[in-house]
């Protein structure tokens, strides 16, 4: 395991490097980051819990988008609306983990990697998953920056497409969280599979719901007409779809399958991520 995350995190430095080389600029965003994980790390030192990683996961991008508008200094609209946007993504998200997961102990994926890592956990965690998850924050939320110093001016039409996405992903993801909730909720479904609501259409909802959020705030740089800018802002719902698709998804369909085998049969009915919303007719 030691080598293995050493050389992820090693990776995904040089893909930063190369990213600072280009723009400069986004070295503060960078250290911002880093600096708030290794805080978070400290204190899950002192709780004895991994988990509270998950709750900052959001507010990374905050903290992002603030450090991107002061190392470049001017403020447009633009700036202002995707800084709002990633905002509302960000505190809803971490509003939403924290009173899921407080009070009730380290997630059961940390508490295995610390079993796994024994006495080295306490400095091995601050690579497999502090410095990890904020070396994959700063990489998906580039766009944050292209939309930043785009130079072409807000329109109305831009406002609500890219709005559009990003509220119907936001609206998507907020809804299956309440309904897997409800239905956990419900006595007469224990040990029984979700697959009610938006739930009947793929097995991770709420993922997909995520995934459209940084679609639509990509799309802010397109007015730019500048093709690495673009290309680059895309790459950020790219790494994240290609996480939920390798690593978070097939992670919690192998937890399901644990509790519930016969969730291998809905593997294969459903789709991970994009709703199939043909099923049932």
């Amino acid at each position: 395991m030691t080598k293995n995350t050493l050389l992820i995190n090693l990776f995904l430095t040089g893909l930063i490097a190369i990213d600072y080389w280009l723009y400069p600029d986004l070295f503060c965003s960078f250290l911002s980051i880093i600096g708030l994980m290794g805080i978070v790390w400290i204190i899950s030192l002192i709780v004895k819990d991994a988990s509270i990683v998950d709750i900052f996961w959001g507010p990374c991008f905050i903290i992002y988008g603030l450090s991107v508008n002061h190392s470049i200094g001017e403020t447009t609209e633009r700036a202002l609306l995707v800084l709002g946007l990633v905002s509302l993504w960000a505190l809803r998200i971490a509003l939403h983990i924290g009173i899921r997961n407080i009070g009730h102990g380290e997630d059961i994926r940390y508490v295995a990697w610390r079993k796994e890592a024994g006495k080295h956990w306490w400095w091995l965690s601050f690579f497999r998953v502090f410095y990890l998850q904020g070396c994959l924050a700063y990489l998906i939320g580039v766009p944050l920056y292209f939309a930043h110093t785009n130079p072409a001016i807000l329109t109305t039409i831009e406002i609500v497409i890219c709005t559009g996405i990003f509220g119907l992903g936001l609206l998507w993801e907020t809804i299956s969280d309440i309904q897997l909730k409800s239905f956990r909720k419900d006595p007469n479904n224990k040990g029984k599979i979700c697959t009610v609501g938006l739930w009947k259409y793929s097995r991770h909802p709420n993922y997909f719901g995520d995934l459209m959020c940084w679609v639509g705030l990509s799309t802010f740089t397109i007015s730019s007409m500048d093709i690495l800018s673009i290309a680059l802002s895309a790459g950020g719902p790219l790494i994240m779809g290609l996480i939920f698709y390798k690593i978070t998804g097939p992670m919690m369909d192998e937890l399901m399958i644990k509790s519930r085998p016969e969730y291998k049969e809905h593997i294969k009915e459903s789709n991970m991520l994009l709703p199939n919303l043909m099923k049932g007719k």
